[in-house]
């Protein structure tokens, strides 16, 4: 009973966080932590566990298969491969969509590093390359180790064109890698809206479009601008991993709001407004916003 309450306890902790965390208190048995969104049934190596969502710390190291069921017949099954470590909870998440495109998970899962003072984070990515921010300032893309990073909470941001971005609370440990599975559900197409016929007086029809709940926000055309008009300092648009096109975003984070897309080539005149990792930019006339460093450059 003492075991079950401190598990159930436990819990409510992480499912606040969902970022790991270590059991050395159980010695050298491993946990795990399911969660779904709606419920689903979990099966682990085969066998039934009740539905999500689901915790236990009794189990050995080792590699499992745990399949997610949803209650719900009209949704897909889904089923993921983990490493549970001794003496560390792992993270388990689906959250189901109506098709597997639109479905998305995680897992938190620990691996043993060499020198017991180093801390690593491997991050998996479906799509692969995505646009990786710790803390909410960018670093790279996905599919390649963070180093060097703190012990501690730390919230991971993932963003990838033509997908809803996501942001994960992870814990990094001091001698653990942190290894992120994650795979990312496609963005909602939205329908061009259809005009709607309205009566005039004169008895002609006026053509009125259905106004839209999301602003789609489409590349402004390629720019034709010399690098020798522009007065420097100014922001040229390096590749970007897909459709070479780079987001401007109306504040310096990843979680602000979409103003426009810009192109791979382009040139934009800048302000240095001391925002680390961004670029304050015109990218249109008397229209300002923030670009990723990570894939521009100042022109001095």
């Amino acid at each position: 009973m003492r075991t079950r309450l401190i598990g159930i306890i436990c819990l409510l902790i992480f499912s606040a966080f969902l970022s790991g965390c270590s059991l050395n208190i159980f010695g050298k048995k491993s946990g795990v932590q399911i969660t779904s969104n709606p419920q689903a049934e979990v099966t682990v190596n085969g066998q039934s566990n009740g539905k999500t969502p689901y915790y236990t710390e009794s189990l050995k190291s080792g590699e499992y298969t745990i399949r997610l069921t949803p209650i719900d017949p009209e949704l897909q099954p889904w089923e993921t491969k983990t490493t549970l470590s001794a003496g560390h909870l792992t993270i388990v998440d689906r959250q189901f969509g109506k098709t597997q495109d639109q479905s998305s998970s995680f897992t938190l899962s620990f691996e043993k590093l060499s020198n017991k003072n180093s801390t690593e984070v491997s991050i998996i990515s479906n799509p692969s390359n995505v646009s990786v921010a710790v803390d909410k300032a960018p670093i790279g893309f996905s599919n390649r180790p963070i180093e060097n990073i703190s012990a501690g909470d730390h919230s991971f941001d993932f963003v990838a064109p033509g997908y809803q971005d996501k942001r994960i609370q992870a814990r990094v440990y001091a001698g653990m890698r942190l290894v992120i599975n994650i795979t990312m559900a496609a963005a909602p197409i939205v329908p061009t809206p259809t005009p709607t016929p309205l009566a005039t007086p004169s008895g002609t029809l006026t053509a009125t479009p259905t106004p839209t709940t999301k602003t789609v926000i489409t590349p402004l055309p390629k720019q034709s601008t010399s690098s020798a008009l522009l007065v420097k300092p100014y922001v040229e648009i390096l590749p970007t991993p897909l459709n070479n096109t780079l987001r401007v975003r109306a504040e310096a984070s990843v979680g602000a709001d979409e103003v426009a897309k810009v192109n791979t080539g382009d040139k934009f005149p800048y302000k240095d407004m001391e925002t680390a990792g961004w670029y304050y930019i015109e990218y249109l006339k008397d229209q300002w916003g923030y670009v990723s460093s990570q894939y521009a450059k100042l022109v001095k």
